[in-house]
C-alpha cells in the first residue's frame, strides 16, 4: 500500500567464517559449586535508513544487493519506505539519531545536514556528482562504452546517441559512448532534450522531433538511448517514420527493465547496470563507516554487467550479404561445435573468398568470430556456474578442454580457474556480440 512504512528487522547469525560475522554467544562459567550459565550477551542492532526508490527495477535491485549483504554479515534494524525516485527524504531524517543511511535522494542540502550531524551516509544519487559524501554508483561512462561496443560489434559504422539534457547520468553515458565510438558519431548524431519537457507538451511533438532526427542520420545506423524509456521513444519514432528496425536502425537502451523492454516494438536490447552490486557494496561501505573507518577519497564506480540482445539490435550491419549471412550463422551455431568448413557449406563459397570479404567488412577472420563467441560463452559459464572445465568446453562447442585452457590463457592472460576466482572478472561481463580476437 502506497506510503506504508515497512519495518524490517534483519539479524543474521553465521558461525565460524573468518570471524567477520556478529554472533550472540551464551557464555558459560565453571565454579566450584558447578556450572553456571550467564544470560546471552545483548548486541544492539544498528538502525539504518534506506532512502531508495521501490518504484523502478533499478532501486529494487539495489535493495536486493543490500539484502544479500545482510544475509551474510551485520544485523541491522532497517527503515524502508515505499517511494518514488525523486521523493525527498522524510523530514524526521534531519534530526534522526540513527546509526547510518544509504540514500538515493541526496542533494547538496541533505549532504550538509548529514555532515553537520556526523551521520555515516553512503550516497547513491546519479544527479549530483560531488556532494562530498562517500558514494557508490554505476560507472556511467563504462555503460556508454558498452553500448557503443555492442553496436560496433554488429558492424555499424554510423553511430548516434539519444539522451536527456541537463541529466548528469545521461551526459556521462553519452561521453563514454562517443569515446568508444572512435569517430563514428558524426555531426548532428546526438539528440538531447530535457526530461522534464516530456510533461510540458504532447508526446507526439517529441516523437516527431525524434523521427526527424532519425531521418537525418545515415543508414544503417546504430543508436544508443540513455535508458530504456528513451529507447522506447526512439523505437516509436522509427515506427512513425517507417524506418526498419533493426536492419536500417538498431537501438539499444539501458537498465534492462525486462517487462518494459519486451513491451517495446520490436523488443528492446539493453545494457545491464550492476545495481545489485551497487547495493551490496553500499552496505559493505556503510558497515565500515559505522565501525569508524575513514571515508574513501573517491567514489566507487561499479561496472555494468553486459548487454541483453533483443530484436532491436539483433543484426549484423554489413553491406556484404554473404558476410552478414555467414556472421549470423556463426553467431547462432558457434557453441554447437561448428567449424569454418560448416560456414562455407552454409554460404556456398570458397574459404579464400569468405576470409577476404569477412576481413573487409568486420576486420577479422571467420575463425576469430567463431572463437570470440565461444570464449564469451566460456566466460559466462565460469562466472555463473560451478561446472567442470570439460563440461564448459562441451557447452561452448570446444572439443578438448586442454585446448580451451590454451586459447583462454592466450586471449585473457588468465587460466579459466584464475578467471573464475578473480572478483574483478565478475564486473567485466562483455556485451553480446563479436569481439576482435587474434588467431
Amino acid at each position: 500500500m502506497e506510503g506504508r512504512v515497512l519495518a524490517i528487522h534483519v539479524l543474521c547469525f553465521m558461525g565460524n567464517i573468518a570471524g567477520r560475522h556478529r554472533l550472540t554467544l551464551a557464555t558459560m562459567e565453571l565454579s566450584r559449586s558447578g556450572t553456571t550459565a550467564r544470560k546471552p550477551a545483548t548486541i544492539r542492532r544498528r538502525n539504518v535508513a534506506l532512502i531508495i526508490e521501490t518504484s523502478v527495477i533499478y532501486g529494487r535491485q539495489i535493495l536486493r544487493g543490500i539484502a544479500r549483504y545482510l544475509k551474510a554479515h551485520a544485523g541491522w534494524s532497517v527503515f524502508l519506505d515505499e517511494r518514488e525516485l525523486h521523493m525527498p527524504p522524510p523530514d524526521w531524517l534531519s534530526h534522526w539519531r540513527g546509526d547510518g543511511v544509504i540514500c538515493r535522494s541526496s542533494t547538496s542540502e541533505w549532504a550538509r545536514i548529514f555532515r553537520r550531524r556526523r551521520l555515516p551516509v553512503v550516497d547513491l544519487n546519479d544527479l549530483h556528482l560531488d556532494l562530498g559524501l562517500p558514494r557508490v554508483a554505476s560507472d556511467m561512462k563504462a555503460i556508454g562504452r558498452l553500448g557503443a561496443d555492442h553496436l560496433r560489434e554488429r558492424g555499424f559504422r554510423h553511430l548516434a546517441f539519444c539522451g536527456f539534457s541537463r541529466e548528469a547520468w545521461s551526459e556521462q553515458r553519452r561521453e563514454g559512448f562517443v569515446e568508444a565510438a572512435q569517430g563514428m558519431v558524426g555531426p548532428g548524431s546526438v539528440y538531447e532534450t530535457p526530461w522534464a519537457g516530456l510533461r510540458e507538451h504532447p508526446w507526439e511533438e517529441e516523437r516527431n522531433r525524434i523521427a526527424q532526427w532519425v531521418k537525418s542520420l545515415p543508414r544503417p545506423v546504430g543508436i544508443m538511448a540513455c535508458n530504456d524509456v528513451r529507447g522506447q521513444h526512439v523505437l516509436d519514432a522509427c515506427g512513425h517514420l517507417g524506418a526498419h528496425v533493426p536492419d536500417e536502425v538498431a537501438v539499444v537502451g539501458v537498465d534492462n527493465a525486462e517487462t518494459f523492454c519486451e513491451l517495446c516494438n520490436p523488443p528492446l536490447s539493453s545494457v545491464v547496470p550492476n545495481a545489485e552490486g551497487i547495493g551490496f557494496e553500499a552496505a559493505r561501505l556503510l558497515d565500515r563507516l559505522m565501525d569508524g573507518s575513514p571515508a574513501p577519497a573517491r567514489s566507487l564506480l561499479i561496472k555494468p554487467i553486459g548487454v541483453v540482445t533483443r530484436q532491436s539490435s539483433d543484426v549484423f550491419a554489413v553491406d556484404d550479404a554473404l558476410v552478414a549471412r555467414a556472421a549470423r550463422f556463426i553467431r547462432e551455431h558457434a557453441c554447437q561445435g561448428i567449424k569454418v568448413a560448416d560456414v562455407l557449406g552454409e554460404v556456398r563459397c570458397s574459404r579464400s573468398v569468405l576470409e577476404r570479404r569477412f576481413r573487409e567488412q568486420l576486420g577479422h577472420s571467420p575463425q576469430a568470430e567463431l572463437r570470440a563467441i565461444q570464449l564469451r560463452r566460456v566466460k559466462e559459464l565460469l562466472r555463473e556456474t560451478d561446472w567442470t572445465l570439460p563440461r564448459i568446453a562441451e557447452a561452448a562447442g570446444i572439443e578438448h578442454p586442454e585446448y580451451l585452457s590454451v586459447i583462454f590463457k592466450r586471449e585473457t592472460g588468465q587460466t579459466p580457474g584464475e578467471f573464475r576466482q578473480d572478483p574483478k572478472a565478475h564486473s567485466r561481463k562483455p556485451a553480446n556480440g563479436s569481439r576482435k580476437i587474434s588467431q
